[in-house]
């Protein structure tokens, strides 16, 4: 199912445009705080939803390995050691909550999560159940609020689980989202839905396998209650979507707001979604990426298996994604560092 989703393109940069001051210098490799990062899988379960809530966490460890051999059809990820113990020198380390796009899944940006752990930063990737590559349900799909409650419950639980007692500052909790990840983002931002049975309707149009018998299942009123989280200090957006929110209310948003986007982003058109964030929300940073750039280049690397089902002008050439990758990854942990 997500093999059209994988047309990657060659890359070209535009410059990052700080409209916040750093007072920081930005990380290199080379100063990266930590030599390994652990990961483990935590199912939790929302009784009052009746809803799995499935987190990845990445976090630094002292182990040196066994490194994780689990196969995986699609991506590459880095070096991870599974159900390692926490650092004792993490310290309290900030907490980013992260949120996947449509269709997508807690792991996909692996290379993201290992980049902010190795320089001092817990990730915590939130599946959305009935959205995602395992359990994707097409009128599930449609309740975009429950993923803004999935992060929520996901943060409490996480507070109350003795293995991050020690090692992580629940004052400190940035978010980052991508794609349909990015809206949530905006709800718990603060922004509100707008004219919800339109946007249903936009998106019933550009999909035709919604029906409408499948929204009428629906009930639209759950989308407009507020979902704004005080615990989030910081949030950055890769490529997010907007059809839910009212623009005006973007205004809302207090917190500091990181921004990647795409000009020539293919799924959710500059024009449409990044650039209406940009007219309702100044971003303490952005950073824009020029033409050719896919909506899809900000996953991991492909894995072999993957290339025997994807044509090979689908994806970039390694280098090529590896510097998405430091591109990215090093403006995710300059801002987060300024911010949390």
């Amino acid at each position: 199912m997500m093999v059209y989703l994988l047309s990657f393109l060659i890359v070209i940069f535009y410059p990052t445009f700080p409209l916040a001051a750093m007072s920081k210098a930005p990380l290199d490799q080379s100063q990266e705080a930590f030599n390994a990062t652990g990961v483990r899988t935590f199912t939790y379960q929302d009784e009052k939803r009746h809803r799995p809530v499935v987190v990845e966490l990445w976090y630094p460890t002292n182990w040196t390995g066994p490194f994780d051999e689990s196969s995986d059809q699609l991506w590459v990820h880095p070096k991870e050691i599974r159900n390692a113990s926490f650092s004792n020198l993490g310290g309290n380390c900030p907490l980013i909550i992260m949120s996947h796009g449509h269709g997508g899944d807690r792991r996909e940006r692996s290379w993201l999560a290992d980049r902010l752990v190795r320089n001092g930063f817990v990730v915590a990737a939130v599946d959305h159940y009935g959205n995602t590559r395992g359990s994707f349900n097409l009128v599930s799909s449609l309740k975009f609020w429950e993923r803004g409650r999935d992060i929520i419950f996901a943060i409490d639980e996480l507070l109350r689980d003795p293995f991050l007692e020690k090692g992580v500052d629940f004052k400190r909790i940035g978010f980052i989202g991508y794609s349909l990840g990015g809206m949530t983002g905006l709800g718990l931002g603060g922004a509100t839905v707008g004219a919800i049975e339109q946007a249903i309707e936009k998106v019933a149009k550009k999909h035709k396998e919604v029906k409408p018998e499948m929204i009428a299942q629906i009930d639209l009123e759950e989308a407009k209650k507020p979902l704004k989280e005080d615990r989030i200090r910081a949030m950055l957006l890769i490529c997010p979507a907007t059809f839910a929110y009212q623009p005006e209310s973007l205004r809302s948003i207090k917190i500091p707001v990181g921004l990647v986007v795409a000009t020539h982003d293919e799924v959710l058109p500059y024009k449409e979604h990044a650039d209406l964030i940009l007219r309702y929300l100044i971003p303490a940073k952005l950073k824009i990426m020029g033409k050719n750039i896919s909506h899809y280049s900000f996953s991991n690397r492909i894995s072999e298996e993957g290339k025997k089902f994807i044509q090979k002008h689908f994806y970039p050439e390694a280098n090529l994604l590896d510097r998405i990758h430091r591109e990215v990854g090093s403006f995710a942990v300059d801002f987060f560092r300024e911010f949390l």
